[in-house]
């Protein structure tokens, strides 16, 4: 940083040594909707006891980077994000602009996680090599250096609302989970590596939105009408059914919500319950109280 305050380093994606800015990881416009949708505070999962203004962000691109992108994630919320989350439609028509929007936004998350992976050795090398050479790939098919990212694949699964649920996954019963509340009032990204079954992939949840890009599949993968093309295509929240090892990161994100929420203080809760009492009777119009009702009706 400089006496101007500016940040000076190589951009992520074009490498050019100049100023960085800020750049969000997930869309800005996701933690926007969030935000105007919800009833209160907005709160991490990693800190309940304190409310946060926006989503995670890093001095990664420079402004000519950001700016790129920035065009395309227009073009994402009027095409699928806001119909789907605002409920006004449940089929969604797009072009070659999804598809390099939903590898940027894997690629922002799989770069970060990379420099956490490399120095601590998170993973095993197999899948440390595949996330490396995946980065490259996807870096150049960003730059326009290349049509296409290989055997990467972009899938959006839309993550309907739950009726019900039984047994126990990550030590959370399916009496304490709520999963409509966790996925559709959240967002998050970061990469997994199911070694095992040797899939590798970094999953985007973007309230009920969930972006999944595989770098590796594995022999047991099973997805159904959730894969993205590099083109003119079509995709629906219907009909969709994944036998996968990013299924397990749902009960994992349950399972955070779930202790985030034990762990807030009293102190928290009331406050939580006060700007609640603010909103008064249009509470029931919020689409955080619809999720919550739907948690209340799940048949366990």
């Amino acid at each position: 940083m400089d006496d101007m305050g500016e940040h000076f380093g190589k951009c992520a994606l074009c490498w050019n040594e100049t100023v960085l800015e800020l750049s969000h990881i997930v869309p800005k416009l996701v933690i926007r909707e969030l935000k105007k949708t919800s009833v209160g505070a907005i709160r991490n999962t990693a800190n309940p006891n304190g409310t946060v203004q926006d989503g995670e962000k890093d001095y990664m691109l420079c402004g000519d980077c950001e700016d790129l992108f920035n065009v395309y994630e227009t073009e994402f919320a009027k095409a699928v994000f806001h119909p789907y989350v605002r409920g006004e439609s449940d089929t969604f028509n797009y072009d070659e602009k999804l598809f390099y929007l939903l590898t940027s936004i894997s690629w922002r998350s799989l770069y970060q996680d990379l420099l956490d992976f490399v120095p601590n050795h998170v993973v095993g090398i197999d899948a440390l090599e595949c996330l490396i050479e995946s980065e490259k790939i996807m870096r150049d098919f960003l730059l326009h250096k290349r049509t296409d990212i290989g055997t990467i694949e972009n899938h959006i699964f839309f993550f309907d609302q739950v009726i019900s649920m039984e047994g126990t996954e990550h030590g959370i019963s399916s009496a304490e989970a709520r999963p409509n509340e966790t996925m559709h009032r959240s967002v998050s990204s970061y990469t997994s590596c199911d070694e095992v079954g040797n899939t590798y992939f970094t999953i985007t949840n973007m309230m009920g939105l969930v972006l999944i890009t595989y770098y590796k599949l594995g022999p047991n993968e099973r997805l159904v009408n959730t894969k993205v093309v590099n083109g003119i295509g079509t995709i629906a929240a219907k009909n969709q059914q994944m036998q996968s090892s990013a299924c397990g990161e749902f009960s994992y994100m349950m399972q955070n919500a779930t202790e985030a929420a034990s762990s807030m203080s009293e102190n928290q809760k009331q406050k939580a319950i006060e700007r609640i009492k603010k909103v008064g009777e249009d509470i029931v119009n919020s689409a955080a109280y619809k999720d919550w009702v739907n948690d209340q009706n799940i048949k366990r």
